[in-house]
């Protein structure tokens, strides 16, 4: 009897699981919805912001925006039935267009479209490409730029590779009001040189060349650490703490590093390079701290200053020239404890801070450690580079 009764309850499992399902609406249709009325158009850079009143109907749930930008592709904006507005973007021309606006009710059936013309104001792209700048800097060339509209852009940076061919040589992703990346690396002797602009939407700028197309880099160096050393004025930090040496900031060794006491920050320390030089930029190397980065005592936002002659025992800072405000950056942004790939890989390579091209040539550097990325009161820098031209 048991298993007659085990059999049915199979049976009836098998039938019901064998049952043909159709995938339908949850709501039942109710006919095509009514059409967005009072539409109006504002053009912004890169698109339009339109406007409009819903009918007044319970199921309409949303609107949708059907356009084709620049590059042909069909693109689709959608707003809830909250908002009475939807944004059509990703345009690269000033020319009109048309956009189709359609209701959506429960049943997600669409009204008839209802046509509007928008004619975009020029793009952030079209924009920042507008005001890139390319010139010579040291050991390559130093590509600046204006994206007003703090845009999501990618800029692709081209130089000619081991056979005379233009190649790509990095790409950089930018939202900063003003951009500013240096290409390094090469002999000074006249190169080509080249930038992309390219935008979410799969728009593109033409190859941005300087006026003659090439440019010869100026001469750069990393400076030799053998001359340099630590100066100990009055008012510096003792980086002689937990392990820790002043010298080991300028050692070639990045496992080694200074390390100020508690309590030390503002953390200042003085670098002497031993001869005048033409400084082109420095890169502070981060501890590496149980495998990572982005921690502990590791410097996040310091200060340089620089000085020319010998500077006194006392440390007056009146003698000093402030160059730099500045903080290390971290790729991801992500919160304090977690470090992606990105910024393992930045960790490693350095923070590069360049020096303005205007800037005369220097002896003294002093940097001043305001805040770590453990929000500890002292740091522990590992290693000091300086890339320039000696004099």
């Amino acid at each position: 009897m048991k298993k007659m009764f085990l059999l049915i309850v199979v049976f009836a499992g098998l039938q019901q699981a064998c049952t043909e399902k159709t995938n339908e609406p949850i709501s039942p249709s109710s006919g095509k919805p009514g059409l967005v009325t009072e539409v109006s158009v504002q053009n912004v850079p890169g698109g339009a912001i339109v406007t409009y009143r819903i009918p007044n109907q319970a199921d309409v749930i949303s609107v949708k925006a059907v356009y084709k930008i620049t590059t042909g592709k069909q693109y689709e904006a959608v707003s809830s039935m909250y908002e009475n507005k939807v944004a059509v973007m990703g345009f690269n021309d000033t020319e009109n267009h048309e956009v189709l606006l359609y209701t959506v009710n429960r049943g997600q059936e669409l009204s008839e479209p209802v046509k509007c013309t928008i004619k975009p104001l020029a793009s952030p792209l079209s924009l920042a490409a507008k005001t890139v700048q390319i010139q010579g800097d040291f050991g390559g060339a130093r590509f600046t730029w204006a994206n007003e509209q703090k845009s999501p852009l990618a800029f692709e940076f081209y130089t000619p590779d081991s056979l005379g061919r233009m190649a790509l040589a990095r790409v950089v992703n930018s939202q900063v009001e003003a951009g500013s990346q240096a290409l390094r690396g090469y002999a000074p002797v006249p190169r080509e040189f080249g930038v992309v602009v390219k935008d979410n939407f799969g728009n593109r700028s033409d190859t941005i060349f300087p006026a003659g197309r090439k440019i010869t880099p100026l001469f750069e160096e990393r400076l030799p650490k053998a001359t340099m050393k630590i100066m100990k004025l009055a008012n510096d930090q003792n980086f002689t703490n937990w392990e820790g040496s002043d010298q080991k900031i300028i050692d070639d060794d990045k496992t080694s590093f200074g390390h100020s006491p508690s309590s030390s920050l503002p953390a200042p320390f003085t670098l002497d390079l031993g001869m005048l030089a033409k400084v082109s930029r420095i890169v502070l190397f981060q501890r590496k701290f149980g495998d990572s980065y982005f921690n502990w005592g590791n410097p996040r936002a310091f200060d340089v200053y620089v000085k020319v002659g010998t500077p006194s025992q006392s440390g007056d800072w009146g003698e000093w020239k402030k160059i730099m405000e500045t903080e290390i950056i971290k790729p991801s942004g992500a919160a304090s404890g977690t470090v992606t790939d990105d910024d393992l890989r930045a960790g490693e390579n350095g923070h590069e801070f360049t020096f303005d091209l205007s800037q005369e040539p220097v002896r003294y550097i002093r940097i001043v450690v305001r805040s770590t990325w453990g929000s500890t009161t002292f740091t522990h820098p590992a290693e000091v580079d300086v890339y320039g031209e000696r004099k």
